[in-house]
């Protein structure tokens, strides 16, 4: 299959790169930054996809699917540009969907929305079937996302909306607990530090390991039923203290002290968050195989290269 992937320059693009081009597909990847870091064997442009004009640059005509990551993803910042964020996530995608309705193209697509849009006071595990509440202009713009490949699945695009829930590992960047905590520990080990700055680390939510989650795209673009909406998580939960013993446990110092810093801590914050990731596994046989002590230890061996250099 030949596949295109947007936003190839993230956290979860050069992992999914690898996957696909280890699975035997062809692959062409757009992002906004060079591919001196990206894995050999593809075809790769820089293009700023809010711009429609760069977008029909790309030829549709020679893609089979798309795995479409790219967007802003982060979501304390949507609160303060929330305009912006719609008007990224949600133009993107239409770029890409009017490109290949130009060129009379239908590849399917692999939407990436958020987990987050869940309402996080709906019975645990969170199912497909849960009550959506966006809490965040980001939510937002994930649910316009998944309404916009609806559009199109009427125009007669073959879609999957794919929810993953927290997605952690080696090359996550800071903004997130387990890249924040990681970078701490891993800075600590080589100042001497005993203390570091936490939130609350009593929340507990579903981590899945950033390869585990690529794998599911790549089976929701092989396998997935056309239109449906899945989950790709763990199914169990884990609180920041246990995320921050985990981390511990490979560290330098062990005995390294967390202390509260309020700026950390968020206004709001579900006691606990989990998903069901069963009918994924049905309709593609995936299910998670990296285990979080496994994650947790080669995260923080990634800071540590990092800060130690």
């Amino acid at each position: 299959m030949k596949v295109l992937v947007t936003g190839a320059n993230g956290f979860v693009g050069p992992h999914l790169l690898s996957a696909l081009l280890e699975a035997g597909h062809q692959v062409m990847a757009t992002g906004s930054k060079g591919k001196s870091e990206l894995p050999e064997g593809l075809t790769f442009a820089s293009l700023d996809l809010t711009d429609r004009a760069q977008v029909d640059t790309l030829d549709f005509t020679q893609i089979d699917g798309v795995v479409h990551l790219a967007g802003l993803a982060a979501v304390g910042p949507s609160f303060d540009a929330p305009m912006h964020y719609i008007e990224v996530n949600g133009g993107i995608e239409l770029n890409l969907f009017e490109a290949a309705v130009a060129q009379g193209a239908k590849p399917r697509f692999v939407i990436v929305s958020s987990g987050s849009l869940y309402d996080p006071t709906s019975p645990l595990p969170l199912t497909e079937t849960s009550r959506v509440k966006c809490a965040s202009p980001y939510s937002v713009s994930k649910r316009l996302q998944e309404e916009l490949a609806g559009y199109y699945g009427v125009r007669g695009f073959e879609y999957v909306i794919a929810r993953p829930f927290n997605h952690i590992g080696p090359g996550q960047n800071e903004g997130f607990i387990v890249a924040d905590l990681a970078k701490q520990v891993a800075e600590a080990g080589k100042s001497g530090a005993t203390t570091i700055a936490v939130g609350n680390l009593s929340a507990r939510r579903d981590y899945t390991d950033v390869r585990d989650i690529v794998r599911a795209y790549i089976a929701l673009l092989e396998k997935g039923k056309n239109g449906e909406t899945y989950n790709i998580c763990s199914g169990r939960s884990a609180s920041g203290n246990d995320i921050l013993a985990g981390l511990l446990a490979h560290a330098k110092n062990s005995d390294l002290k967390p202390v509260v810093d309020e700026s950390k801590v968020r206004p709001v914050d579900a006691p606990e968050i989990y998903g069901d990731y069963g009918k994924l596994k049905a309709d593609t046989g995936w299910e998670p195989g990296i285990a979080l002590e496994q994650t947790l230890g080669e995260a923080l061996e990634d800071w540590r290269a990092r800060v130690e250099g």
